[in-house]
């Protein structure tokens, strides 16, 4: 262990370990977020559900930064040296409060008319979503716009926040049991529509990357094309699989699934997918299901339920790191090579690669 956080008791550390801490318990849509060398957890405290809690440390000794109390948290997002959280303040609308992530000071609250459980940032523009879509200036917290619904689009969540809302320098994307629709980032109008025959909920995406907006539904991934939405590719892995992340090299798309078909056949996979057809090129194998995923600009660091954690950037697809945690009952996070694992028991593991 390195810093400030020693070892918790009752609990070995898995290899790579560089610190632990005494976080909340985690809400199922809220993994850790990490900015300009802060990490922060947040979850419930005291086992009331309306009763929310931030921790933040440092990432590098685990020295812990800042705390704070509030009420019941509906998302949590962090960027460019500031750390936003949502918090419920009725049936379909919720308070967005902005923390200076390194000394916690409040930088503005604003109230909008969603509950805010997906937020993403773009371009200064804080978008966040669920019963709704508000736009918010990062300096200062005005509302530049909100929408109620478009598009035959209500912004309903149903997956993991940053898995369903995500925006770039030409549009917000928003995935539902539909499809995807693409709005304006200057008032929120419908900019595209793509809704296939058939499709499941989303599980991954929208992610905007180059001239293509990659999202997986069910057990497929599909490629749009980022103007008209036309689909370049789409690929299925089978009935029994679900798709839990995925994350781009230059040429390729790294895929997570778990198939869970119990008795046999419960096991999970990384699929690599050439970005240009959707073909596939390799796989690597899991003994349980790929459950929890977190991509960084470095690398693609997926979880299982049983608790292997595992490091891959697709060029050393065959050369992986690994290790174990004594749980399955997480929610993983990360930043450059580091992995942020919130126990369901009240603990944050940060992790490096073990040599």
């Amino acid at each position: 262990m390195i810093g400030g956080c020693a070892s918790l008791p009752g609990l070995r550390d898995p290899d790579g370990a560089d610190w632990s801490a005494s976080v909340p318990e985690p809400g199922t849509l809220s993994p850790p977020v990490a900015t300009e060398g802060v990490v922060v957890a947040g979850g419930r405290r005291d086992d009331d559900i309306a009763s929310g809690r931030l921790k933040a440390f440092d990432t590098e000794t685990g020295e812990r930064q800042w705390e704070f109390d509030f009420g019941r948290m509906t998302g949590l997002t962090a960027a460019d040296g500031t750390v936003y959280v949502g918090e419920k303040r009725g049936s379909n609308r919720a308070r967005i409060l902005a923390f200076d992530a390194r000394t916690g000071d409040r930088r503005w609250t604003q109230r909008v008319a969603n509950l805010s459980s997906a937020m993403t940032v773009a371009n200064g523009t804080l978008y966040t979503a669920n019963g709704g879509l508000a736009a918010i200036e990062t300096d200062g917290g005005t509302i530049r716009w909100e929408r109620s619904g478009v598009a035959e689009t209500g912004f309903t969540v149903v997956a993991a926040p940053d898995d369903q809302l995500a925006a770039d320098d030409h549009a917000v994307y928003f995935a539902d049991a539909d499809g995807v629709v693409a709005l304006s980032t200057t008032d929120g109008t419908a900019s595209w529509r793509w809704r296939p025959e058939q499709w499941e909920a989303p599980a991954v995406g929208p992610t905007p990357i180059g001239d293509a907006v990659y999202v997986g539904g069910g057990s497929d991934i599909v490629a749009l094309d980022e103007a008209d939405a036309t689909a370049r590719w789409r690929t299925s892995f089978g009935r029994a699989a679900g798709v839990t992340g995925f994350h781009t090299t230059e040429s390729s798309l790294l895929v997570a699934e778990g198939t869970d078909e119990a008795p046999s056949d419960t096991f999970g996979t990384v699929y690599e997918l050439s970005l240009k057809d959707g073909g596939e090129r390799y796989e690597m194998r899991f003994d349980a299901p790929v459950t929890q995923t977190a991509s960084t600009a470095t690398t693609f660091i997926v979880g299982t339920n049983d608790g292997t954690v595992e490091w891959t950037d697709g060029a050393s697809f065959f050369e992986q790191f690994e290790t174990t945690l004594p749980t399955g009952n997480y929610v993983l996070g990360g930043a450059g090579e580091r992995a942020f694992a919130q126990t369901s028991e009240g603990t944050l593991w940060t992790l490096s690669p073990p040599a």
